[in-house]
């Protein structure tokens, strides 16, 4: 019977001489390769996997995480896959570039190879060697996520005269798109203005009005349940999206696992 994704990466991995640990915190795994610590999700190579149980995904994923430190992208040429990802702000080794969104949230700066599926922290030594400002990864960041949710789906359901929203889109980091600068004119026409969240998972949302304000209690057993049982759980915040910006109003009683 074939392995998991996990344990087939990790074969090849210990085939090719590679050192490399889980870290729980995080659920990545980190790989020492060419003088670098590498983070690596296996999110994308897992569904791929599952699909057709190809192994050929594994060893192609391989080559690309292995190949990351010798075939850095020019600014020009990264530019386009420069997102924000919401990751939980309680990491024991936490990235190097960092805000928070709440007391639990922090909005970080990655390089996403969608081809690939791998999702890489960007840290002050790579925004130095593309020779950029801070500022301007920032505004690619954010002008990306305004990309990603300009071509996603925005769908609801009625329950009980509440339109409650969620985004279709193949990003595996929906969460984020609560940070894109378009939020506001791509989901008040179809769900209203100012709104409330809950991003129990990193790719899990739902939206609705905040004028509906006591929702919150309809959604929060299923909030409760994708954060225990989520492998990447970011919170259990509920929180209210206006032209202010962010803010955490609440949260339900959690545990992880």
């Amino acid at each position: 019977m074939p392995g998991t994704a996990a344990s087939l990466f990790e074969q090849e991995l210990t085939r090719r001489g590679v050192p490399f640990s889980f870290d729980r915190e995080t659920g990545r795994y980190k790989v020492q390769h060419g003088g670098l610590e590498l983070f690596v999700s296996l999110d994308n190579l897992t569904r791929n996997y599952e699909r057709d149980r190809d192994s050929a995904h594994i060893t192609g994923f391989v080559d690309a995480v292995l190949a990351a430190p010798a075939d850095r992208p020019s600014w020009e040429e990264a530019r386009p896959s420069i997102l924000f990802c919401l990751e939980p702000s309680d990491y024991q080794q936490p990235p190097e570039i960092r805000s928070a969104i709440s007391g639990r949230v922090d909005r970080v700066p990655v390089y996403y190879d969608e081809q690939e599926g791998t999702i890489a922290w960007i840290a002050p030594a790579q925004i130095a060697d593309w020779g950029v400002t801070p500022e301007e990864v920032e505004a690619a960041a954010l002008g990306n996520l305004a990309a990603v949710l300009k071509d996603a789906m925005i769908e609801h359901s009625d329950i009980d005269g509440v339109a409650l929203g969620f985004i279709r889109t193949t990003l595996p980091f929906k969460s984020a798109l609560i940070l894109a600068p378009n939020l506001k004119e791509i989901v008040a026409p179809v769900l209203g203005w100012p709104l409330l969240a809950v991003i129990p998972d990193r790719d899990f949302i739902f939206l609705w009005a905040a004028k509906h304000d006591g929702f919150a209690n309809r959604v929060g057993g299923t909030v409760v349940k994708e954060f225990s049982a989520a492998p990447y759980p970011l919170t259990t915040e509920v929180f209210e999206i206006g032209d202010e910006g962010i803010a955490a109003i609440g949260a339900f009683p959690a545990e992880k696992g």
